[in-house]
C-alpha cells in the first residue's frame, strides 16, 4: 500500500493572512491544499507558491455537506492531513445602535459556525486517524468586549473559547493551536476609522503563524506581543477597572 503523503490544509487561503501564510508554509517545504470560496483567487495563490503538489480545493465553510465532501476527497487522495488551519474570517465593524442583523449572521456564520462545520467534517479522522494539527485563526479583539466590534468580537471570544475546550478534549492525541493576531493590514481592516497600533503586513503575520506552527510546541501564539500582551493584560481587570478604559475608545 503506498504511503499516505503529508499534507498542510488552509481553510481561508484565498486572500490575506492565509494566502500569505501559504507562501510562507510553501518556503519552508510544506505541501499545501488551499481552499475557500474563490476559485480564481485561490489560483492565482496558488502560482505563487513556491515547491509542487500543491492543490485547490473550493469550498464555503458555511456549507457543511460541502466540507464533509472535501474531507472525503482527500481521504480518497490518500493524504495525511499533518495541519489543518482554519484561516476563514469576515469583519464588519458595527455599533448597536447601526446594528445589522443580516451582518451579524454572517459574520458568526463564517467565523464561528465555520469551524463548528469544519470539526463535524474532520471527526472521522480525529476518532480514528493519526495524530495531526488543527489550528484556529481567533483575533484578540476576542479576548475583551471592545466598542463597535459586538459581532466580530463576540465570534472571536466564541472561537477562543471553543479552541481551548479542544485543547482540553483532545489536547493529549491532537496537537491544537490558537492564533491570536493583533492589527494586520487587509481589505478587512481598512474598514476601521481608527488608529490600528503596532500594524503588521499580511506578510509579517504569515511568516509568524508559519514559525510558531512549525514549532514543536505551544498552545497560543499571539502576535505583536507589544500589543497583544497589552490587551491580556486589560482582560485581567477586574470590571470595575475595565469599564471607564474601554469606554474611552468609543
Amino acid at each position: 500500500m503506498t504511503e499516505a503523503a503529508s499534507t498542510s490544509w488552509i481553510i481561508g487561503a484565498s486572500s490575506g493572512i492565509g494566502a500569505a501564510l501559504a507562501q510562507s508554509l510553501a518556503r519552508r517545504g510544506e505541501r499545501l491544499v488551499l481552499s475557500g470560496r474563490n476559485q480564481a483567487a485561490l489560483e492565482g495563490v496558488a502560482e505563487t507558491l513556491e515547491g509542487s503538489g500543491h492543490s485547490i480545493l473550493a469550498l464555503d465553510v458555511c456549507d457543511a455537506p460541502s466540507l464533509a465532501a472535501a474531507c472525503e476527497q482527500l481521504r480518497g487522495k490518500q493524504a495525511q492531513l499533518e495541519r489543518v488551519i482554519f484561516m476563514a474570517g469576515i469583519y464588519e465593524p458595527m455599533t448597536l445602535s447601526a446594528l445589522d442583523l443580516a451582518a451579524v449572521r454572517s459574520i458568526l456564520e463564517v467565523n464561528l459556525m465555520g469551524a463548528f462545520n469544519l470539526l463535524a467534517a474532520l471527526r472521522p479522522l480525529l476518532e480514528d486517524g493519526p495524530p495531526c494539527q488543527l489550528a484556529f485563526c481567533a483575533s484578540v479583539a476576542g479576548y475583551r468586549g471592545l466598542p463597535n466590534a459586538q459581532p466580530y468580537g463576540a465570534s472571536k471570544a466564541g472561537l477562543i473559547n471553543l479552541v481551548e475546550s479542544l485543547q482540553v478534549e483532545l489536547g493529549d492525541r491532537h496537537d491544537i493551536r490558537l492564533i491570536s493576531p493583533g492589527f494586520v493590514a487587509t481589505r478587512l481592516t481598512e474598514k476601521n476609522r481608527f488608529d490600528m497600533p503596532f500594524r503588521l503586513t499580511p506578510d509579517q503575520a504569515g511568516d509568524r503563524i508559519a514559525r510558531s506552527l512549525l514549532r514543536p510546541k505551544g498552545f497560543e501564539h499571539h502576535f505583536p506581543r507589544r500589543f497583544t500582551l497589552v490587551m491580556k493584560a486589560l482582560a485581567a481587570l477586574p470590571y470595575g477597572l475595565y469599564w471607564p478604559l474601554a469606554r474611552r475608545a468609543r
